[in-house]
């Protein structure tokens, strides 16, 4: 069986509602043997190439240096980064037409460091998926910034917003599904979904 090329699964996620449909179907059913990042912080300059997933499991050692890549870089603390949070980050690598790495911007946010940037900005969430290890800031072909919110709009698999400043970025995470594009915010209670959602699972497991 052989697997869809980029561009091929690019076409399949863009090209219209079958396709839609189509591509992460495909990427489920034919996912390769592993599963691998190539990342950049634009904050720190530290660069991370690294495979994480491999025959039908996470790499221990891999994603523990994933975490540290991720970490608050203001406090130096890190926390366990979502495992769902670096396959999104993977299928849309996998759906970008871009060879690029993915520059990264905000993994983790200690709540100390995500409190001060709330007091600063409207637009940041006082519940922040950033502080749970489930969410990303991070842009990948600057010529254009907004593809990756469009890939990940249509995944449709968390949170994704588009914030065309100076220097345009996407944050994507991998709480309750919302898309929005700055200055509007996603939805304040995102965070209490989610935690809402968890609980009704648990009860009835």
């Amino acid at each position: 069986m052989s697997f869809p090329s980029r561009r091929q699964a690019l076409n399949l996620a863009l090209g219209g509602a079958v396709g839609l449909i189509a591509a992460p179907a495909i990427l489920r059913a034919e996912a390769p043997y592993k599963r691998s990042l190539k990342m950049q912080s634009l904050n720190s300059g530290e660069k991370l190439t690294i495979t994480y997933w491999a025959d039908g499991d996470y790499i221990p050692e891999a994603l523990s240096r994933i975490n540290w890549f991720m970490r608050d870089l203001r406090t130096g603390t890190t926390t366990p980064m979502h495992t769902g949070l670096l396959d999104l980050l993977w299928e849309i690598d996998q759906l970008s037409p871009s060879s690029k790495p993915l520059y990264t911007m905000s993994g983790y946010r200690s709540p100390r460091t995500n409190a001060m940037l709330a007091s600063k900005s409207e637009g940041v969430d006082g519940n922040s998926f950033h502080m749970r290890g489930m969410a990303m800031d991070l842009t990948q072909d600057f010529s254009d910034p907004k593809m990756i919110f469009n890939i990940a709009k249509k995944l449709g698999k968390g949170g994704a917003g588009y914030y065309p400043s100076k220097h345009p970025f996407v944050h994507v995470d991998v709480g309750p599904v919302d898309t929005w594009i700055s200055p509007q915010l996603g939805r304040a209670n995102r965070a209490a979904e989610y935690d809402a959602a968890r609980k009704a699972e648990q009860a009835k497991g």
